[in-house]
């Protein structure tokens, strides 16, 4: 659904199919923020002028490990998870796209992002040119006792960086959708109201003992996340200085934060007396367990006009112009379902390509855990074990990831063969000389056949990677070609013949 901008608009409110995040957020939204609000906030007439554009993000995930390199985040559950991140923003024109995935092994910004040497780290590791997300696995104080958060916008133009922990990414409590609000300027829709968040997620919002039915005070304090913020009203006569200073959220003092639920349970009224409706159900609140969640139509033009602002010049690359999520799932060619692989450490993998991808993932489960990344439509395995089986999962990706649920298993055994593999009838015999040999010299491929035979002649590593490939021509009776071992490194290749007579595959060792 696309919308159609006018000012007065900004009475409505778009959905959108979001989970607010229940956990906690320690972002700060200081006088920097605000100013950048009211920017935007200014800006908006420019902004929905320009009707249906598509404003495309780029962004740099940077997967935070210990310094040995454990307590990591699986690539794949990142990748997949985008594509929830892009249905949940699609009806606000905002789409996210990888330009980065990279590692940070450090035990301290793993556990302690708030510590003056990991905010040094992450401003090393910033990308310039991308939105860049932390994924860390602890976010402590920097005395290490727990903080309450699971994730926290970090503004200004030194640090402009998300920081969440792992276990949050994809999940009900959408931190990441959360904090990108952040990022793009907007404030909780109760700002002033939260408390001190390291005591708890319920210390803060509306307390009936504490604040009564009717709200008297002017000024809201004790928020570790903001100053004093003037309380909003409900007709609307302060709402541009008071609260979130987004006009059509209306006043929110915390109630799903402080009930922790998704239903206004409270009957209370303003200072003038009038009777308050939230929008407890607001991205930008602290509500829980709301089905859907909202934008408001002003938060969605203050994002698009803050990505629009000077200040987000360098999200603007113009890499990306289309949006071409993966629209289906991989459809696996070989092996079909259970099917026996007598020869268990020379099975193929072969699936239908996909117009939209850049790429493709294989992971193999079961008596062993591998991961493939391939550009080919095919993948050759010679680890597997015998009598084992196995489950194959592919998916194709592309920047904007992989399409949500397009991934396709398929369950094999493998048998106890061995690696050579004819299954040509039409070729009698295959040698290969000299194997094992030593990187550098020539080697030979023999193949006797009883007739003429083309088709593409492929080497692999142990990893499944295509080394080289080209087009070679069998002719009836003997045929040898020569082929070069100048560029390989020692270790274990398959010498793969693909025609249409069939497959023939050979271990090649270079020592």
């Amino acid at each position: 659904m696309k919308y159609l901008f006018t000012t007065m608009l900004f009475f409505f409110v778009a959905s959108i199919g979001l989970y607010s995040q229940s956990e906690g957020c320690i972002t700060q939204q200081d006088e920097q923020l605000f100013e950048r609000l009211e920017y935007n906030l200014k800006q908006a007439n420019k902004t929905v002028e320009k009707g249906y554009v598509t404003r495309f993000v780029p962004v740099h995930f940077h997967i935070v490990t210990d310094n040995d390199g454990s307590n990591s985040l699986d690539e794949d559950k990142l990748i997949k998870d985008l594509c929830k991140l892009n249905n949940r923003y699609e009806e606000a024109d905002i789409l996210f796209y990888i330009d980065e995935i990279s590692y940070i092994n450090s035990t301290n910004l793993n556990s302690r992002p708030r510590l003056s040497s990991s905010v040094s780290l992450m401003r090393q590791n910033r990308n310039s040119n991308a939105m860049n997300v932390y994924l860390v696995t602890n976010i402590l104080q920097n005395d290490g006792s727990p903080s309450g958060a699971a994730g926290y916008y970090s503004g200004g133009s030194n640090n402009d960086f998300i920081v969440m922990l792992k276990t949050t990414l994809g999940n009900d409590s959408f931190v990441l959708e959360h904090e990108i609000g952040h990022f793009f300027s907007l404030p909780h829709t109760h700002v002033g109201w939260e408390g001190d968040i390291s005591q708890g997620s319920t210390n803060g919002g509306y307390q009936p003992e504490i604040h009564g039915d009717t709200v008297r005070i002017q000024i809201i304090t004790g928020s570790t996340q903001s100053g004093p913020v003037e309380v909003e009203l409900v007709n609307g006569s302060n709402c541009n200085v008071a609260g979130d200073r987004i006009c059509d959220t209306p006043p929110d003092y915390g109630f799903g934060q402080s009930c922790g639920c998704c239903t206004m349970v409270y009957d209370v009224w303003d200072r003038n007396g009038d009777k308050i409706e939230p929008m407890i159900d607001n991205v930008m609140s602290y509500s829980n367990g709301c089905d859907p969640f909202l934008f408001s139509q002003e938060q969605i033009i203050t994002m698009q006009s803050d990505f629009d602002s000077p200040f987000r010049s360098y999200l603007r690359t113009g890499e990306v112009t289309e949006y071409n999520p993966i629209p289906n799932s991989v459809n696996i060619i070989s092996p079909v379902s259970d099917q026996i692989y007598e020869d268990f450490n020379g099975v193929l993998i072969e699936w239908e390509p996909i117009a939209e991808a850049e790429g493709y993932r294989v992971q193999i489960s079961g008596r062993q855990q591998l991961s493939f990344i391939t550009t080919d439509s095919e993948l050759f395995l010679t680890e597997l074990l015998p009598n084992s089986l196995y489950f194959v999962d592919v998916f194709a990706v592309n920047k904007f990831g992989t399409g949500c649920n397009t991934v396709t298993r398929r369950l094999f055994q493998t048998g106890t063969g061995s690696t050579s593999v004819n299954e040509t009838e039409s070729v009698n015999s295959v040698t290969l000389y000299p194997n094992p040999a030593r990187s550098g010299e020539q080697i030979t491929l023999s193949l006797e056949a009883s007739k003429n035979i083309s088709g593409q002649l492929s080497l692999y590593n142990l990893n499944g990677e295509k080394i080289w490939d080209q087009w070679v021509s069998i002719f009836e009776n003997r045929s040898a070609i020569e082929l070069s071992s100048a560029e390989l490194t020692p270790g274990i290749y398959l010498l793969e013949f693909n025609s249409s007579e069939g497959l023939i595959v050979e271990k090649l060792i270079i020592e």
